[in-house]
C-alpha cells in the first residue's frame, strides 16, 4: 500500500497493489477494512471483469466493493458487493 495521507470520513485512505493490480482506495479505521474499485459504469462485461479482478485477488476476509453511478444494483459476485456511488456514504459510516 502506498500511503496518500489522506483522511475522509475518519478512515485513513491508501491505493493498494497486489500482483500488479490496482486498488483504488483501501479505507482503514480501527479495525475495518474496505477494499473499494470505482468505475464510472458497468456497462459490460469486460469493464465488470477489469474492476472485479483486483478485489478477487485479495484472500482475505475484509470488505470488498465496486461503486459505480449505475442505477441499478448488480448481485454480490464471489463476495465482492456493487455499491451505486450514492449509497455509498450509508456503507461506510
Amino acid at each position: 500500500m502506498i500511503p496518500q495521507g489522506n483522511r475522509r470520513a475518519g478512515y485513513d485512505v491508501f491505493v493498494g497493489t497486489i500482483s500488479e493490480k490496482e486498488i483504488d482506495f483501501v479505507a482503514k479505521k480501527s479495525d475495518r477494512i474496505i477494499y473499494i474499485q470505482s468505475a464510472y459504469l458497468l456497462s459490460d462485461e469486460q469493464t465488470a471483469q477489469r474492476e472485479y479482478a483486483p478485489l478477487e485477488a485479495i484472500h482475505d476476509n475484509y470488505e470488498k466493493m465496486v461503486v459505480s453511478l449505475d442505477d441499478i444494483s448488480l448481485p454480490s459476485n464471489n463476495g465482492i458487493k456493487h455499491v451505486k456511488a450514492w449509497e455509498l456514504i450509508k456503507i461506510i459510516k
